[in-house]
């Protein structure tokens, strides 16, 4: 058993690792509880007092008269159907974190838990970017760095303010754990229930804000460049097909249902990751036929070939002949402003707010700080060293960062993949320093002492011949 020093920095590192992440998730709820402090136990913006009311209703009238409600007091003099225009799942987190306090002695008032729970889930968000960070980075350091820059980060912190109970206050931690969920799920062969409980993160996104587009497109795009980079196996294909099932069945059948609807199979946004799905599926089918016929490499190819031959025929035939007219959408308004610069949504109160605007270039250096000037550093280390995790943080971080300069509202997406960077960057050059450091303090082989300790012989100066 190792004593003395090395046994004590042994144990000296992981526990100041440990006190900053415990630091870090402290601070992740302090930081946030500022307004309360200030204002008191309030709800703060139009937003999350419409949310608060409408967890008011479902507490007091339960799940099924929440669902029918037509609020005659809003938007006058039309009303409006909450049930099929809310993402239900901030209200069903309140519900249930109250009556879980109730359950165990410690009842609080529904206000205190929507003022409370944006803090909360800040703390969470925090957690699984640590994680996350882990499973980009195989180093504690970097998670723990991680850890401390989410909790903190400007981007995170403008949609998690205690008081500001909206969507995005929960969907962050739902994103960043889906996405740790993903990339756990390709860990190894044996790590496919992670893809189970991937499922069940993404469905609980789906309930709680309409970014889960973003989320499902980010995983359907992960899987296909793996494809396309030649790191398509088993574990990809098991992984994918579970996440998509699980994941589509409780966005279709879960809370907002009255939302999503069908989309995961008409809205054009939607339909790239189930194309994905059917790809795996055929592809893995073709690594089954060529290992039981004993192909060489070009047989496969022809064989790959045929398959999604027939399957692109059976699909024109099914959207030309079988499926309705109009039954595949077009994409959204919102989601093609995203790509073509003039295009509004056609709505005049949704196209004046601030937030939907483009990015001023001034307003990464408001959320980002100093993580704006590490992370293109940190995301350079992920080029080395091949893993399906590295590839998702690269993928992540260009198409975040493309989605975020179109919209305002769009910078919280890519909060967690900046702190992730950043973390690799500052981990790369605490090691890089350390090393530095100790590299004079290291003990001397054996051998090099004794050698260097015996003087040399001083061997006498050549003589010079005699001269004639």
């Amino acid at each position: 058993r190792a004593t003395g020093p090395m046994s004590a920095q042994r144990l000296l590192i992981p526990t100041l690792r440990a006190l900053l992440i415990a630091f870090a998730l402290f601070e992740a709820v302090d930081i946030r509880l500022y307004a309360v402090r200030t204002y008191g136990r309030v709800i703060h913006e139009f937003d999350p007092w419409f949310n608060f009311r409408a967890a008011e209703y479902m507490v007091a009238h339960g799940w099924g008269a929440f669902q029918a409600w037509y609020d005659h007091e809003v938007w006058y003099p039309l009303g409006r159907h909450v049930g099929s225009t809310t993402y239900p799942g901030l209200q069903l987190t309140a519900w249930g974190v109250h009556s879980a306090l109730a359950a165990v002695g410690r009842p609080a008032s529904l206000n205190d838990v929507c003022v409370f729970l944006p803090a909360g889930f800040g703390a969470l968000a925090a957690g699984f970017t640590g994680l996350l960070a882990w499973e980009v980075t195989r180093k504690p350091n970097a998670a723990a760095l991680a850890t401390a820059i989410m909790a903190i980060h400007p981007g995170h912190l403008m949609r998690s303010i205690a008081g500001g109970f909206d969507n995005e206050s929960i969907a962050v931690a739902a994103m960043v754990s889906t996405f740790y969920l993903w990339v756990r799920a390709l860990r190894s062969d044996a790590s496919w229930p992670a893809a189970l409980l991937c499922g069940v993160s993404y469905s609980y996104m789906v309930a709680a804000w309409g970014g889960y587009v973003f989320v499902l497109n980010m995983i359907g795009i992960h899987a296909a460049a793996l494809v396309l980079v030649g790191r398509y196996s088993a574990r990809l294909w098991r992984a994918y097909s579970l996440w998509w099932l699980v994941g589509t069945a409780g966005a279709v059948f879960g809370p907002a249902r009255y939302l999503v609807g069908w989309q995961p199979f008409q809205s054009l946004e939607q339909l790239g990751p189930t194309a994905v799905f059917a790809a795996l599926q055929l592809w893995q089918l073709s690594e089954v036929m060529a290992d039981r016929r004993r192909l060489d490499a070009t047989e496969t190819l022809k064989l790959r070939l045929r398959l999604f031959g027939y399957a692109a025929a059976a699909a024109a035939v099914a959207v030309a002949v079988v499926l309705p007219e109009g039954f595949i959408g077009p994409m959204s308004a919102r989601v093609r402003s995203l790509f073509i610069k003039h295009t509004k949504t056609g709505n005049p109160l949704v196209d004046s707010v601030a937030e939907h605007q483009a990015t001023p270039p001034m307003l990464y250096w408001h959320y980002f700080h100093f993580t704006l000037f590490v992370m293109p550093l940190g995301l350079g280390t992920a080029f080395f060293g091949k893993s399906d995790a590295k590839l998702f943080l690269i993928v992540y971080t260009i198409v975040g960062f493309y989605f975020s300069a179109k919209m305002v509202r769009l910078l919280l997406l890519i909060s967690p993949a900046t702190s992730v960077c950043a973390a690799a960057c500052l981990d790369s050059l605490i090691a890089f320093n350390i090393e530095a450091l100790t590299a004079d303090d290291q003990p001397p082989v054996e051998g090099e002492e004794e050698e260097a300790e015996q003087p040399r012989a001083i061997s006498p100066p050549p003589q010079q011949p005699p001269q004639p």
